[in-house]
């Protein structure tokens, strides 16, 4: 059922309509175009509970172009805008407040996840916590320009090595395959070399059975799986999912075996420039710091966790959350600095720290070797 409100057509510049849990699925590509993320497209919310219950919030300017979407849920007073990922303005984030302030009266405060906003002022008392980040290069026209624009050490080191490879192994073959040309085997393959690569780091993969067939429903929804093999074996990939003007790169790894070739940095770098050849214009390379993401473009994004409030006093009336979110923000930010810190300082601190990290590494990855569920 859609809602039009005709109060806030007449206050606010955008022609706003809202739909009580319900997430029209004509939305989808104007969320892809609008967003570029996965956390913010249908695609995701498909596969999860998380669509149930949802309400959309559909604003327009007056030439009757979608210029905001966001799907929200109400709990306990709370408003949570369930897509994520997005580079919003701030001015969208202060209508859609006002909308909902004035036309929800049990809603004390609204929270976004995960977003960028630009610097304009909100006009309302308001929290804004780093909680994650991504690396972003904006993708040329073609793949020469692509090439020129990087940095003259990255161009001498993938000349070389793609030089090398091919010089090498004959046999050297990258392919993009795409949705239901993907074979599952090849991102098994893909996902066994993540877990080798963090285990000789003392790390635990992401990748439980959970994430791989979250991986493997939105490959064959949206995806392409970038793909090197050397005499027929799987020794590289890129995973990466196109949405709207982006792509975004999920899994990357590669064979042990290969590092002197630096096929890991090769192969996203192939991944770039096939997406460049489909029309991409934005490479997410994802968060956590390599420093082959920066060699190839990717420029440090923060996003935030953002709560809005109605006034000062449903701010102090919602004081313990508002605590918790605080609490939750300098943690994560701590955490970041703490391994930016350990990872690139010297001295006798930071070398019980970094011991420190390994031996909490090492208890994790043994926890979770005692749980793990192998893969088939």
């Amino acid at each position: 059922m859609q809602l039009t409100n005709k109060i806030s057509q007449h206050e606010f510049t955008n022609s706003i309509s809202v739909y009580e849990n319900d997430v029209p699925p004509y939305l989808g590509g104007e969320l892809d175009s609008l967003y570029g993320s996965v956390y913010s497209s249908l695609f995701h919310f498909r596969g999860t509970a998380d669509l149930l219950g949802l309400n959309t919030y559909v604003a327009r300017n007056h030439d009757g172009i979608i210029t905001a979407i966001f799907l929200f849920k109400i709990e306990n007073g709370m408003l949570r805008v369930a897509n994520e990922g997005m580079r919003l303005q701030a001015s969208d984030v202060v209508e859609f407040s006002r909308f909902v302030f004035e036309n929800y009266p049990s809603v004390s405060a609204v929270s976004f996840h995960a977003v960028q906003v630009s610097n304009e002022a909100i006009p309302f008392i308001h929290q804004g916590f780093f909680c994650t980040e991504d690396f972003i290069a904006e993708l040329p026209n073609s793949r020469d320009e692509y090439l020129s624009s990087l940095g003259k050490s990255t161009k001498k080191t993938l000349k070389w090595s793609l030089n090398r490879i091919e010089r090498t192994f004959p046999s050297f073959s990258f392919q993009v395959h795409e949705r239901e040309n993907i074979r599952e085997e090849d991102v098994r393959a893909i996902v066994e070399m993540n877990h080798a690569r963090m285990s000789v780091k003392g790390k635990v993969s992401h990748l439980d059975e959970a994430k791989v067939q979250e991986n493997l429903r939105l490959l064959r929804e949206c995806g392409a799986l970038c793909l090197a093999t050397i005499d027929g074996e799987v020794c590289a990939g890129t995973t990466v999912f196109r949405i709207g003007d982006s792509v975004i790169s999920r899994i990357n790894a590669h064979d042990p075996k290969y590092d002197p070739y630096r096929l890991g940095m090769v192969c996203c770098y192939l991944a770039a420039c096939a997406s460049i050849e489909r029309g991409a214009r934005r490479f997410h390379f994802g968060h956590t710091k390599y420093d082959y993401k920066v060699s190839l473009g990717g420029r440090f994004q923060a996003y935030e966790h953002i709560v809005i409030y109605r006034s000062r006093l449903h701010f102090l009336g919602k004081m313990h959350h508002a605590i918790r979110v605080a609490a939750e923000g300098y943690r994560v930010l701590f955490s970041r600095k703490l391994l930016e810190s350990a990872e690139s300082e010297s001295g006798i601190f930071w070398d019980t720290t970094r011991k420190g990290l390994q031996l909490w590494r090492s208890l994790k990855k043994k926890n979770h070797d005692n749980e793990l569920v192998p893969l088939h």
